[in-house]
């Protein structure tokens, strides 16, 4: 009998120190960075996303009244956004359709730049091509000479940015040609 009550009283402490233990650690603060720092209705934002938010913004002075200024805007901004939700404004046709445009573009200019990026690692401008292309330009343009220091990396700039437009287009060539395209003349009004 002595055994189990010392028993009992030693698991009554590791209950109580287990019990302290989940209770202090289940209500202890949550890191800074998931701390709620904006509540709007049923969004929330913490303070991470928030200070991640602000940091897009590049601003030159992180001040309080910069950020009370950044709060305003956000609130007004996400207020707006609800506001047209409830309308159904986010159902529209018209809306639906800015945002596939948008996802285009947006899709278009990474391929096109990633693809840029790609081969301009094997894009080189000689400095006879740059010399050529001054020595036509002074032919061209007898009136408007400028030396040719003042010109070069602009000839080179340019020079460059041919060369990557047509290995571009010879990509877009190829792709073409590996695809199967076809074309109703008569339904899209071109015959």
């Amino acid at each position: 009998m002595y055994t189990f009550r010392r028993n009992r009283v030693s698991l009554k402490y590791i209950f109580i120190v287990i019990a302290i233990c989940v209770i202090g650690f289940g209500c202890a603060k949550k890191p800074p960075s998931e701390e709620i720092a904006i509540k709007i209705d049923d969004y929330t934002l913490t303070a991470g996303e928030f200070n991640e938010l602000f940091s897009e913004l590049k601003i030159s002075e992180d001040t309080p009244k910069t950020r009370k200024i950044f709060v305003e805007n956000l609130i007004n901004r996400k207020l707006l956004l609800q506001e047209a939700q409830r309308e159904g404004l986010d159902k529209e046709k018209d809306f639906l359709k800015a945002i596939e445009n948008f996802w285009e573009q947006s899709l278009l200019t990474i391929i096109v730049d990633k693809k840029v990026k790609e081969v301009s690692g094997d894009i080189t401008v000689s400095e006879q091509e740059i010399q050529d292309s001054y020595n036509n330009w002074v032919k061209a343009n007898p009136d408007e000479q400028k030396p040719f220091d003042e010109v070069r990396d602009v000839i080179r700039f340019q020079l460059l940015r041919q060369k990557q437009a047509s290995a571009l287009n010879s990509w877009i060539e190829t792709l073409r040609k590996n695809a199967n395209v076809k074309v109703n003349k008569k339904a899209v009004g071109i015959e």
